[in-house]
C-alpha cells in the first residue's frame, strides 16, 4: 500500500451514551472472563461468525487483510508470518474518526471481532475514549478498573484488568474509573510505556484502541503518537469535507501512517462487488446493551 492514506475495504454501513464506569475490584491472580453475546450483537447489526458469507464479513475480510499486511502480521501473499522480531511490534491499531456517530466504535468491535473469531490473529479491544466509553456497554461487560486506572497506578496488571471472553482469543480492556483531564494522563510517560508493553507482550497480538473523534477531543491525535497505524473512519456523504481535512491534519503531524475508512456508504449492487448495506444507524449504547437491538431508517 502506497500513499499517506488509503481506502483499506469495500465501504461498511451502520452507526454505533455516556456511561462512566465506577472502580470495582478486579482479582489480580487470575484474568476475568465474559461470554460475547452473538445473538444480542447481531441485532443490533455488529458482526457474528453464524454467517461468514454476510456482506458485512466480506467487506471485514477485505479490511483485515490491508490491515494485517500494514502490521506485518501477513506478508504480501496475504501468508501469516511465523517468525517475528523481538521488542517492539507494528501491532498497535488507533480507531478515530472527525466527528461523533460516524461509527468509530462500530468499526473497532467489528475489526475484533472478525479477527479473533476467524484466526487471523488474537486481539485486545482497548477503549480509549475516555470520556465517552462505549465498549463495555455494547459488550455487556461490567464495570470495572481499566486503562484510566493502568495509567494512574502502574502497579496494576493488565491481564488482571482486561476481561477474556471464552469463546474467541479476545481481550477487552474497558475505560476504568472516572478521571480529571485524560489528555494529560494520556500524553504521560507511564502512557507510553503501557503502550510500549501491550505492543511487546504477545508478538502475534493486535491491539486495537477505540479513541474519541478528532475535532471533539485532543485525546485521539496524542493517542496517535503511542500507534503503528491509524484506520480514520469517515461517515459517507456525510462529514464535511473541511472537518475531514482539518481532523486528518492533526492525526498526520503526529503519525503518517493513516487508513481512510468509508463507513455507511450506499453502493448500488452493480457498483461494489459486495454490494450496500441500507442506511441504519444506532440507539444510545445503553438502550442495545439491554437487549433493545432497535434501529432506526
Amino acid at each position: 500500500m502506497t500513499g499517506l492514506i488509503e481506502k483499506i475495504g469495500e465501504a461498511i454501513s451502520a452507526e454505533v451514551g455516556d456511561r462512566r464506569a465506577r472502580p470495582a475490584a478486579v482479582s489480580a491472580s487470575r484474568a476475568p472472563s465474559f461470554d460475547i453475546d452473538f445473538a444480542a450483537l447481531a441485532a443490533q447489526g455488529f458482526y457474528t461468525p453464524a454467517d461468514r458469507s454476510s456482506r458485512l464479513s466480506l467487506e471485514l475480510r477485505a479490511i483485515k487483510r490491508a490491515l494485517l499486511r500494514r502490521t506485518g502480521l501477513r506478508n504480501a501473499n496475504g501468508d501469516r508470518r511465523i517468525s517475528r522480531k523481538a521488542g517492539r511490534q507494528r501491532n498497535l491499531v488507533l480507531v478515530t474518526s472527525t466527528r461523533p456517530g460516524e461509527g468509530k466504535t462500530f468499526c473497532a468491535i467489528n475489526l475484533a471481532l472478525s479477527l479473533a473469531c476467524e484466526g487471523d490473529a488474537s486481539v485486545l479491544l482497548v477503549d480509549a475514549d475516555l470520556p465517552r466509553p462505549k465498549l463495555r456497554a455494547l459488550l455487556g461487560i461490567p464495570e470495572s478498573r481499566g486503562l484510566a486506572d493502568r495509567l494512574q497506578d502502574p502497579g496494576l496488571a493488565v491481564r488482571a484488568l482486561a476481561y477474556e471472553a471464552r469463546q474467541a482469543p479476545l481481550a477487552v480492556l474497558g475505560e476504568g474509573g472516572a478521571l480529571g483531564k485524560s489528555a494529560d494522563l494520556l500524553a504521560s510517560a507511564e502512557a507510553q510505556r503501557l503502550f510500549t508493553e501491550l505492543s511487546t507482550t504477545a508478538a502475534g497480538r493486535i491491539v486495537i484502541i477505540d479513541a474519541p473523534p478528532v475535532l471533539a477531543a485532543p485525546d485521539a491525535a496524542i493517542l496517535a503518537r503511542h500507534v503503528d497505524e491509524v484506520v480514520f473512519v469517515v461517515e459517507a456523504n456525510a462529514t464535511p469535507e473541511a472537518a475531514v481535512g482539518a481532523a486528518l491534519d492533526e492525526v498526520l503531524e503526529t503519525n503518517p501512517n493513516v487508513s481512510l475508512l468509508l463507513n455507511r456508504c450506499l453502493i448500488g449492487e452493480s457498483g461494489s462487488y459486495y454490494g450496500s448495506y441500507g442506511d441504519y444507524y444506532r440507539l444510545d449504547p445503553a438502550e442495545d446493551a439491554a437487549g433493545d437491538g432497535r434501529r432506526v431508517n
